[in-house]
């Protein structure tokens, strides 16, 4: 018969033996994966600070992911904006060229402005991932038109074009298709007749539009020139005393434009009997009266010729600042009804139904009704960075978004619409001066003279923004690997240990089994 081993070796019965294999598969376990257990509750005392820890490292890589995401886009920007500089410095290299020769009515510049404003509007449309990043908080949809809905418009409503039509039809004083062309365009000032004396130049309102009278210098004999400011401001050159002019002498009259710059022109006296009168000169008369008409002359071409070049490519600069910038006057924009901000000043017909003698600026809200946006984003955020914020570590957020209306980027694309907008023609003789008087305010305005912004400062801030972002991110891998290591502190077990407690427990549970098997073998013959 045979003999009942279990409890027959002290403190080993089934149950042990049982436990002794359990044991040796978590060993197995362990040795197979490193880790101490599979469940939090198998740490023991250390699974709240092994909690801790992943809960430390789950926010690392959260922040992580939000600094490779925001360093994506900000590198997408910068490239954006890199681009628009170069196309920038282009543009404004082919500009001020010398070079005349027109190709359908416009210069190599002006071709360049329209294919820089081509390119420039795809860069300010840039996205990551279908996220536009130059519409401030307004990311859905691109935030700029493309170039033929901004210069000719969409439906019914009015591009670019003609706003800069009519704003130079009533700074031109001109009801003209081609107010720049126009010879009787007066630049709204009234200049007296022929036979009339004194000589007499007025505004004719008191509007924003046109030459205005700012200033006259300078003295010819027999004459005397008087300001009236105003407004309207007006001048007058009457006969004085009993001399008369002397060659050499000359009188310079000084007129404000709309875009804020200023010109001059200058009258000078020349002999009576000299063979050639040049631009701005006027001969001696036998008399004052003779004198005065002579100069009145030469003031009405010289005004002839600066309202078709310097007052024309003014106007054109500031149909480009009324379009793009547009209405920013907030008790204007107030209404009834309200309105965004950069909704384009459009101009109301004059008394005679045009604009050659407009004097006032329509309502914001009209104007809306009846002229695109060129820009179709956020317009209200006050801070354009805010509008696109990331937080890259506990009490660090970084603030890189953008808006295309931002100064800088306005005034790109303001100004290489202007340049493009435009044309010449071969048989018009102020066609080359017009072009240049243009072409250096385009120039100047893409530079940022004057400007509180530029592309340049843009970029500083949002690699300011990538900065902030590339320290938090050697932080956070600098406090992982410190976290990685606790952790595995933690969780992680020795091979080695665990591989010599394998060993003593197979031994001991060979021991155990060979005691047994020895014990069941016996028999009460045997044993007596």
């Amino acid at each position: 018969m045979a003999i009942r081993t279990s409890g027959i070796v002290p403190g080993f019965g089934g149950a042990d033996f049982l436990q002794m294999k359990n044991q040796l598969v978590d060993l197995q376990r362990q040795l197979g994966t490193g880790q101490k257990s599979v469940t939090y509750g198998g740490l023991g005392s250390d699974r709240s600070l092994a909690l801790s820890v992943q809960g430390s490292r789950a926010q690392i890589a959260s922040y992580q992911q939000n600094i490779s995401m925001v360093q994506t886009r900000i590198s997408i920007m910068n490239t954006a904006l890199t681009g628009m500089q170069k196309s920038v410095a282009s543009t404004k290299t082919a500009l001020l060229s010398v070079d005349f020769t027109l190709a359908s009515g416009q210069t190599v510049g002006q071709l360049t402005a329209s294919n820089g404003l081509d390119a420039i509007i795809g860069m300010l449309n840039s996205d990551d991932g279908g996220r536009y990043l130059f519409g401030g908080r307004q990311t859905g949809t691109p935030p700029v038109l493309e170039r033929d809905d901004i210069m000719a418009g969409q439906g019914t409503k009015d591009g670019f074009k003609k706003a800069l039509l009519e704003r130079m039809q009533a700074d031109l004083g001109s009801s003209s298709s081609s107010p720049e062309r126009d010879a009787g365009a007066t630049g709204r000032l009234t200049l007296s007749g022929a036979a009339v004396s004194p000589i007499t130049l007025a505004e004719d309102g008191t509007h924003p539009f046109g030459l205005k009278i700012d200033n006259v210098s300078g003295a010819v004999g027999g004459t005397a020139a008087t300001i009236t400011a105003g407004p309207p401001a007006s001048l007058s050159i009457a006969a004085s005393g009993t001399g008369n002019a002397q060659a050499g002498e000359n009188m310079t009259i000084g007129f404000k434009l709309p875009d804020g710059s200023t010109e001059r022109i200058t009258l000078t006296a020349v002999a009576a009997d000299a063979t050639t009168v040049s631009a701005g000169q006027f001969r001696v008369g036998a008399s004052q009266t003779e004198t005065l008409a002579n100069m009145r002359s030469a003031l009405g071409d010289r005004l002839s010729n600066l309202v078709s070049t310097s007052l024309a490519a003014a106007s054109a600069t500031e149909a480009g600042e009324d379009f793009f910038k547009g209405e920013t006057n907030p008790a204007v924009l107030a209404g009834p009804p309200p309105v965004d901000p950069g909704v384009a000043k459009r101009l109301v017909p004059g008394a005679s139904g045009t604009m050659a003698d407009a004097v006032a600026f329509d309502t914001p809200a009209n104007a809306d009704n009846r002229t695109v946006r060129w820009y179709q984003g956020d317009r209200v955020s006050t801070n354009a960075r805010a509008t696109a914020a990331a937080q890259v570590d506990s009490a660090v957020s970084v603030s890189y978004g953008a808006r295309a209306d931002e100064e800088a980027l306005r005034a790109t694309v303001q100004n290489l619409a202007v340049a493009s907008a435009v044309t010449f023609q071969n048989s018009d003789t102020q066609a080359k001066d017009r072009y240049q008087a243009l072409a250096s305010r385009v120039s100047s305005g893409l530079s940022g003279v004057g400007a509180a912004q530029t592309i340049t400062s843009i970029q500083v801030e949002i690699a300011s923004a990538n900065s902030s972002a590339d320290s938090a991110k050697a932080r956070h891998k600098d406090s992982d690997a410190m976290l990685t290591d606790m952790l595995s502190s933690v969780t992680d077990v020795s091979k080695e240990t665990v591989a010599a407690q394998m060993l003593a427990l197979q031994t001991m549970m060979q021991a155990s089994y060979q005691t047994s098997s020895m014990l069941s073998k016996l028999t009460l013959v045997n044993y007596m």
